[in-house]
């Protein structure tokens, strides 16, 4: 760092140099494995010191596939901003950062498009944050500069990508101690079929235990769940564990056939019955001796609740048009997204039925409770598509699994899937050696391409221009409103030379 180096934070030229010598010495005067902590706190303090930051923050996951982080080390932190930092920040400007793979600097957090909207982001007022994410492994180095100092200087950035190409290494083989998690459905798998589904987490080990209780009773079971949880196939998985498994299974989708032919889907129907009517067997009919599951049973309707009562109730039934009373020798299985408890206090449900289909009720969790599962269902999900599509498998980067694992999934497995398939497709344009976040979700641009940190800076300059001008340049004002301080707004409007109009 030559004579030209900036002042920032009150750390003059020569201060900075020898900081910067103390950081080093510090990095280099490698630890022992008990002393790792104590060496990386050490590290990361330095650090912060020389930057002018007001707290500093490390992670590593020993593996993405399973959702851990232990290699994790924090400064000038309470255990409260740490937590802050960990879960709520990681959902935006750190899931940025290792998604992108590239450096995150952003002048005000407050001001960005990306992260203003992020309840830590609110609570901490959060302005300058630089986020370094490690070259080929899932972490990051986290910096936050403090209130009213302005950005991180590119020498700051410099410096932090510097400290993180050198801790990544040393960090990435604690970080992969112990790597293999307990398997929490272990215990299960051989004594039921449920080799298709993927996952180890302890919300799926209490489903697969439901499923051992009830697969050898010849009992209706009604799946419960969000759409796309899996409800089909944990369905086919109960059957296969039964002492039906040797009969048919049969499926009816409920939400996919027309009111007026539901009762012929399902019950049959005789010829004559109706104009252009002939005999037909009905999904009942079909599934003798073995299973029959009524998916989206919510969605039948009122009439032909009422005959699927009587088939619960009595094992029997009426083909529509016939009078002769047919015998059924089946097990009904059931599932819904909708709350058929609330459905029978509107009327819309028959609560007799709802009492027969939930005589076991199995609630299905969403991926939102198995975040342990999603590393191996993108990895199966992934060989999956390769296969039906024929085409070598592409393997999954560690940038998507973190893209998957900060995401939302409002369908499940289903919209998972459907993701992954886009992105597969195009990464094979692209020529791509790796499945990357970037290609999960991937928008055309409205106008000439711009890198992250271009159309952050971009935004932030438009957003400050039309505050300061609709508050005729009030600034005070302006730092009310955008809940920054008076200095941090003079500091941007410096950063991105705005002047008034006639200046």
């Amino acid at each position: 760092m030559g004579a030209g180096c900036i002042r920032l934070a009150g750390v003059t030229s020569a201060a900075r140099v020898e900081r910067e010598r103390t950081l080093f010495i510090r990095l280099l005067d490698l630890p022992t494995e008990e002393l790792v902590e104590t060496w990386l706190k050490s590290s990361l303090d330095a650090l912060v010191e020389v930057v002018g930051a007001q707290r500093g923050y490390v992670e590593l996951y020993r593996d993405t596939r399973r959702g851990e982080r232990r290699v994790s080390a924090s400064v000038r932190c309470s255990v409260e901003e740490e937590e802050a930092i960990r879960t709520v920040t990681s959902r935006g400007i750190v899931a940025a950062a290792m998604v992108s793979g590239e450096t995150v600097h952003t002048p005000a957090a407050l001001l960005d498009e990306r992260f203003a909207k992020q309840p830590s982001v609110q609570a901490q007022r959060l302005e300058a944050v630089l986020c370094v994410p490690f070259r080929d492994m899932p972490g990051v180095l986290y910096l936050e500069g403090e209130r009213g100092k302005g950005p991180f200087s590119a020498d700051d950035v410099t410096l932090a990508e510097r400290v993180a190409k050198f801790l990544a290494p040393m960090l990435a083989a604690r970080a992969l101690e112990g790597v293999a998690g307990a398997d929490h459905t272990a215990p299960f798998r051989g004594r039921i079929k449920v080799d298709e589904i993927i996952g180890t987490s302890e919300a799926l080990a209490y489903v697969f235990e439901q499923v051992l209780q009830v697969a050898g009773v010849d009992i209706a079971v009604l799946l419960m769940g969000e759409s796309g949880t899996g409800k089909t196939q944990l369905a086919r998985a109960i059957h296969a564990s039964s002492r039906r498994a040797a009969g048919p299974f049969v499926e009816l989708n409920c939400a996919a056939i027309p009111e007026n032919l539901v009762e012929s889907e399902l019950f049959g129907t005789r010829q004559g019955a109706f104009t252009g009517a002939r005999t037909m067997q009905g999904k009942v009919e079909l599934a003798e001796g073995g299973t029959l599951f009524l998916d989206e049973v919510g969605e039948l309707p009122m009439a032909s609740q009422a005959k699927l009562l009587q088939l619960i109730s009595e094992k029997q039934y009426f083909k529509v048009g016939g009078t002769k009373v047919e015998r059924a020798n089946v097990r009904l299985l059931a599932a819904t997204n909708a709350d058929l408890g609330l459905m029978v206090g509107n009327l819309t449900f028959r609560g007799d039925l709802w009492h027969r289909l939930s005589a076991f009720v199995i609630r299905v969790p969403s991926l939102k409770e198995r975040k342990d599962d999603l590393g191996p269902l993108v990895d199966a999900l992934l060989l999956k598509i390769s296969h039906e599509h024929d085409q070598p498998l592409l393997k999954a980067s560690s940038s998507l699994r973190t893209m998957v694992e900060v995401q939302d999934w409002p369908g499940n497995v289903r919209e998972l899937r459907n993701r992954l398939e886009q992105a597969v497709l195009r990464a094979r344009v692209e020529g791509a050696m790796y499945v990357e976040g970037r290609h999960l979700d991937v928008k055309a641009p409205a106008g000439p391409s711009l890198s992250l940190s271009q159309a952050t800076a971009a935004f932030q300059r438009d957003l400050l221009r039309r505050e300061l001008e609709t508050a005729q340049w009030n600034v005070t004002q302006v730092a009310k409103k955008l809940e920054l301080t008076r200095q941090h707004v003079y500091n941007l409007i410096k950063t991105f030379d705005l002047k008034r109009e006639g200046e």
